[in-house]
C-alpha cells in the first residue's frame, strides 16, 4: 500500500503544533488514523529524519526533528538509496533513485517491492537482489557487483541490515552506477594487453629500468642477452655490461641526452650470458619526463652484423663485395639522394635486371607507386635522425606479391657524418604466409569449438570457468555468461564430487598431462546428465597446472540406467 502525502502532512502538522511532542495514542486520537498507519507513517518520517523519538517511561514521544532530515542529505547523493522494513516494504527511496526509475515518492513509498517498479527496471537481475535484501533481513550483509543489460548499466551493491527507532528489522539498500569506471577499466585492460603483445613480439629488445635496476624485459631482448626474464628482472643493467667503466660510460652519457633533449640513443656492446659480446644500438626515454627516477622505457637493437659490416667495409672495399655478393638477402648502398650506390646480385636479380643497370637509379624508383613514397621518406628519415630505420611491407613484382624486411642503417664516413645508407632487404614472405595460415588456424578453432556439439571449457588451475562454448546452451540449458567465473565442481553429481577431485589432485602431483573421466552434470532444470570428459594439462615453464583445457560429451544415452538413478535422488532430495 503506498503512503498518501495527505497523512504524512497531517502527523507533521500535528507534531509541529504540539513542540513538546506527543505519543503515537495522542497522534492516533487527534489526527483521525488508526493506531497500525500511524505506525507505519512515523516510521518513514523517523527514516527519512523528519521525525525524532525520545523514550519518556514507557511510552514513546514523537516530535519534530530540529536536524537536517536524512533524506535531504541522502537525495544530493550520487548513489541510490532504499530503506525496506521486515515486510519487504519500501519506506525510503532517495531523490536521485527515484529519478532513475522515472516515477514520484507517492507511487513508491509504502509499495512493497516486489510489486513497484524496482523489479521491472533490474529486470533478470532483480532477483538476486531480493535474495540480498532478504538475507540483509536475517542479518547478512551483501556486497557485489550487478550488470543489468536492459539498462546497458553496472551497479555496485550494498546491502546492510539495519534497525528502525521502533526497533522493527529492516534493510538499507545502496546502488553505486559504476558503468563508466568499469567500462574504463576494460578499456584500460585492453590497451595495457595490446601495448604488452606489441612490445613483446616487437623485433628489437625493448624493457624498463628505474635507478638502473631492470624491471621489465621483451622476449626479444632474452633472446639478444641468452639471459630469461627471470635472471633479468630486478637485477641491476651492470650485469649485462662488459665492464664497469662501459655501464658508467653509457649511464652519464645516455642520461646527459635525455636531460638535454628528452631521449637518448647510445652505441655500446653488452656481453651475453653464454660470454659472446654484441653491438647494441640503445635508445631511452623517460617514462615520466618530468621525473627520470620513475624509470626509462629502452630499446635494443642488436648491431653487430651492421658493426662488423662497416668494419670490413673501410678495410677493404672487396672483401665487402664478395660477402655481399654471396648474401641471401638484398643489399644496396644509398646516397643522400636517394641514388643507388651498389646494389648486390641477389637484389639485382629480385628485380630482374642487372646491377649495373640499377647504379645510379633513385631507390624508391625500384618500388611500386604504393610503397615508392614510404620508401623515400624513410631513407630521409635516416639522414635526418642518423638513426637506423626497420620497416616491412608487401611488394608486387610481376605477379606476385612478395613481403620483405628492410633494414636501413646509417654508414658514417672516418669523421662520423653520414654519406650513405646500407640498407638490407629480406625476403619473408614464407614468414608471413606461416603467420597468416596461424591467425586463420586460430580462427577455424574458434570457428570448431563456437559450433561443436561438445562442450569445450577452459578453467583456471582452481577449476573457475575462463571460456564455454555455446553448447553449454544446449546440453545443460545454461547461458554462458551463467557459467563463466563460476567453479566446474558446482556442476557435478554430489556423488561423482569426490571422484573428481580425486583425479584433479592426481593431475596436480603426478605430473600427468591428460586424463579422461566420467561423471554427471546437473542441467539448469535439475536433472542429471552424462559426460565423458577429457582435460588437458597447460603448465608453466615450473611444471606447475597453469590452466586446463577440457572437451565433455553427453554420453546419456549410453548411460541411461545412471542418469534415471541420478533423477531419482534428486526427486529424493
Amino acid at each position: 500500500m503506498a503512503l498518501r502525502m495527505e497523512i504524512t502532512t497531517r502527523i507533521a502538522d500535528l507534531l509541529k503544533k504540539n513542540p513538546q511532542g506527543l505519543s503515537i495514542t495522542e497522534i492516533v486520537k487527534n489526527g483521525g488514523i488508526n493506531r497500525n498507519t500511524a505506525g507505519r507513517y512515523l516510521d518513514n518520517l523517523l527514516v527519512s529524519g523528519q521525525v525524532e523519538m525520545r523514550q519518556f517511561g514507557m511510552a514513546k514521544i514523537y516530535s519534530l526533528s530540529h536536524r537536517l532530515p536524512v533524506s535531504s542529505v541522502l537525495s544530493i547523493s550520487s548513489e541510490f538509496v532504499m530503506h525496506l522494513d521486515a515486510s519487504l516494504r519500501i519506506v525510503f527511496l532517495n531523490r536521485p533513485f527515484l529519478d532513475l526509475l522515472g516515477t514520484g515518492e507517492r507511487e513508491i513509498t509504502g509499495k512493497n517491492i516486489e510489486y513497484s517498479a524496482i523489479p521491472s527496471f533490474f529486470d533478470e537481475t532483480f532477483p538476486p537482489v531480493l535474495a540480498g535484501i532478504r538475507e540483509g533481513l536475517a542479518g547478512t550483509e551483501f556486497k557485489g557487483e550487478l550488470e543489468v543489460p536492459s539498462q546497458a548499466r553496472i551497479f555496485l551493491c550494498r546491502i546492510t541490515p539495519m534497525v528502525f527507532n521502533n526497533g522493527q528489522k529492516g534493510v538499507s539498500v545502496l546502488f553505486e552506477d559504476i558503468t563508466q569506471r568499469k567500462r574504463g577499466e576494460a578499456r584500460l585492460r585492453e590497451s595495457e594487453a595490446r601495448l604488452r603483445s606489441i612490445i613483446h613480439v616487437a623485433p628489437i629488445g625493448i624493457g624498463v629500468v628505474a635507478d638502473r635496476i631492470i624491471l621489465e624485459v621483451n622476449d626479444r631482448l632474452c633472446r639478444m642477452t641468452g639471459y630469461p626474464a627471470e635472471e633479468l628482472v630486478g637485477h641491476p643493467a651492470r650485469k649485462i655490461y662488459a665492464t664497469q667503466e662501459e655501464f658508467d660510460r653509457v649511464g652519464e652519457l645516455k642520461y646527459g641526452q635525455i636531460r638535454k633533449s628528452g631521449t637518448g640513443s647510445i652505441e655500446t656492446q653488452w656481453v651475453r650470458k653464454d660470454g659472446t659480446v654484441i653491438d647494441v644500438l640503445v635508445s631511452s626515454t623517460p617514462l615520466n619526463p618530468a621525473d627520470v627516477s620513475a624509470g626509462v622505457t629502452f630499446t635494443a637493437l642488436d648491431i653487430t652484423e651492421r658493426k662488423r659490416a662497416d668494419a670490413a667495409l673501410r678495410e677493404s672495399e672487396a672483401r665487402y663485395r664478395s660477402l655481399s655478393e654471396v648474401s641471401q638477402d638484398m643489399i644496396y648502398v644509398i646516397d643522400r639522394d636517394d641514388r643507388v650506390l651498389y646494389i648486390n646480385q641477389k637484389a639485382a636479380a629480385f628485380l630482374g635486371k642487372p646491377g649495373e643497370a640499377l647504379v645510379g637509379r633513385l631507390r624508391s624508383s625500384l618500388f611500386p607507386p604504393d610503397t615508392a613514397t614510404d620508401q623515400y621518406r624513410e631513407i630521409q628519415q635516416v639522414f635526418a635522425t642518423g638513426e637506423p630505420v626497420r620497416s616491412e611491407g608487401p611488394m608486387t613484382v610481376g605477379d606476385k606479391v612478395i613481403w620483405l624486411d628492410h633494414a636501413l642503417v646509417p654508414v658514417p664516413d672516418a669523421e662520423g657524418r653520414i654519406t650513405s645508407v646500407l640498407g638490407v632487404s629480406r625476403d619473408i614472405t614464407k614468414r608471413v604466409a606461416a603467420e597468416q595460415e596461424q591467425r586463420q588456424n586460430e580462427r577455424n578453432n574458434r570457428f570448431i569449438a563456437e559450433h561443436s556439439v561438445d562442450i569445450i571449457n577452459r578453467l583456471t588451475p582452481e577449476c573457475i570457468f575462463t571460456y564455454i562454448s555455446p553448447s553449454v546452451t544446449t546440453l545443460l540449458g545454461y547461458a554462458e555468461r551463467e557459467v563463466l567465473g563460476t567453479s566446474v565442481l558446482a556442476l557435478v553429481h554430489p556423488d561423482d564430487l569426490h571422484g573428481v577431485t580425486e583425479k584433479i589432485a592426481t593431475i596436480r602431483s603426478s605430473g600427468q598431462d591428460t586424463i579422461t573421466s566420467s561423471f554427471r552434470f546437473r542441467h539448469k532444470d535439475g536433472h542429471y546428465l552424462c559426460f565423458e570428459s577429457t582435460t588437458r594439462v597447460v603448465r608453466d615453464a615450473a611444471g606447475q597446472v597453469r590452466e586446463f583445457l577440457n572437451i565433455s560429451r553427453n554420453i546419456d544415452g549410453e548411460t541411461a540406467g545412471l542418469r534415471t538413478k541420478g533423477r531419482e535422488k534428486i526427486r529424493t532430495g
